[in-house]
């Protein structure tokens, strides 16, 4: 990760003392990371050296003033999920270096680079549980601004810097989704907080499973299913974009297990994975775009997610309802 903001001992001080943890023992940049910056935090306390996770918010999260509630009520909920703590104010966030920035604990565990079908199914078994819990805040979510009008937005900064044979993929695949959002069965899709980005690199383990998710900045509301696509894209592709089988069905499986699928959620997962991947493909090629006039700007390969949806369009992975039901026999 390219650190945004370059933090001084002087200024983790200065915000230190502003919170009742201990005195900073050392510092040192996280490794992951894109839109902001993230800091790992030791410090010494009564009981011992305690690591903690200073999060510079860089730009305005997409979850705006749901993040720290939603945060609190995966907390409360017994999610794997770091609550933010409050400084000596009782405020959930403070300010360093003129940004707003976020204290939590630091999780345990590791990311996971080659996951297994058991991994993909503790993705699945969270995101059923987050689905079910964030319902409280409903109410207080904005919806989810990838929708088909931002899709054609991000294709059209995007329309002369890819070669012609992108271009068409990428507005094949943007009729199609929108001609399936403008369905009325759609509309009447399952919705509530999604994550919207749940990938590898947002999720911990350990030896004994799920350990942590992490970056809720994306969280609004939106289709569930697409929640499901999104994570799927990522868990359970392999590095030519085809989606695996076993890892996918292990995914989802785990899901309906604990908030059962409609029909016709199963019946347009296809078409929300092809959703899911374009909409990764604009934003970490606009992204990329940016990047070549501003070098202190990261940012994701974007051919990762062409691929993606290359497959997704030609391909697109056909899912039985009737596998999710009488132990998986058709």
């Amino acid at each position: 990760m390219a650190v945004i903001t370059a933090l001084k001992q002087s200024d983790l001080d200065a915000l230190l003392s502003r919170y009742d943890l201990g005195t900073l023992s050392r510092y040192w940049p996280a490794s992951n990371g894109i839109e902001n910056t993230n800091y790992f935090i030791r410090l010494n306390t009564p009981r011992g050296e305690r690591d903690y996770v200073a999060t510079i918010l860089e730009q305005t999260v997409c979850s705006g003033r749901l993040l720290v509630p939603l945060l609190d009520l995966c907390d409360t909920t017994g999610l794997p999920v770091a609550p933010t703590l409050r400084n000596a104010q009782g405020k959930p966030t403070d300010e360093i270096c003129g940004k707003p920035v976020l204290i939590s604990p630091r999780l345990p565990g590791r990311h996971v680079f080659n996951p297994t079908s058991g991994q993909c199914a503790a993705i699945g078994r969270f995101l059923a549980r987050f689905h079910i819990a964030g319902s409280a805040l409903n109410e207080s979510a904005e919806d989810h601004p990838r929708n088909a009008q931002w899709l054609r937005e991000m294709s059209a900064l995007a329309d002369h810097y890819i070669p012609f044979s992108d271009h068409q993929l990428m507005e094949d695949a943007i009729c199609s989704i929108a001609s399936m959002l403008e369905r009325q069965d759609v509309e009447k899709l399952p919705q509530g907080i999604i994550h919207g980005d749940l990938f590898r690199d947002n999720a911990l383990f350990t030896e004994r499973g799920l350990s942590g998710v992490l970056d809720f900045h994306h969280a609004a509301r939106g289709y569930w299913i697409y929640d499901i696509a999104v994570a799927a894209n990522d868990w359970c592709n392999d590095t030519g974009g085809v989606m695996d089988p076993d890892r996918t069905m292990a995914l989802i499986r785990a899901y309906h297990a604990i908030r059962p699928l409609s029909r016709e959620e199963v019946w347009f997962f296809p078409v929300f994975t092809l959703y899911a991947a374009l909409a990764f493909w604009l934003s970490r090629l606009t992204v990329a775009l940016r990047a070549r006039d501003a070098s202190n700007i990261p940012f994701n390969n974007p051919d990762e997610f062409q691929h993606i949806v290359a497959q997704h369009a030609s391909h697109f992975f056909y899912l039985d309802y009737r596998l999710l039901e009488n132990g998986g026999s058709v």
